[in-house]
């Protein structure tokens, strides 16, 4: 399972000194969300994840995935 504590503080580091209003409007979601996504309360859905993503420039596996083991995320087949 994805670790939301994990997720949330690499969410915060991403921000670095934007203030939460900004990048909330930006990826089109309410402040309170955000605020739960960094403080690990609750995950985004997918369609969030892909605009937190892209407006941080990297790349989705990064924000969620990382330090997950392969089998994890892919369904363990083989890279």
């Amino acid at each position: 399972t994805m670790d939301a504590h994990r997720i949330g503080k690499r969410l915060v580091a991403l921000r670095g000194a934007r203030r939460r209003e900004e990048v909330a409007k930006a990826v089109g979601v309410s402040f309170s969300a955000l605020c739960m996504y960094e403080t690990g309360k609750r995950i985004a859905r997918d369609a969030v994840k892909v605009r937190l993503a892209d407006y941080y420039g990297v790349p989705v596996e990064d924000i969620f995935f990382a330090g997950m083991s392969r089998n994890e995320t892919n369904g363990g087949k083989q890279a």
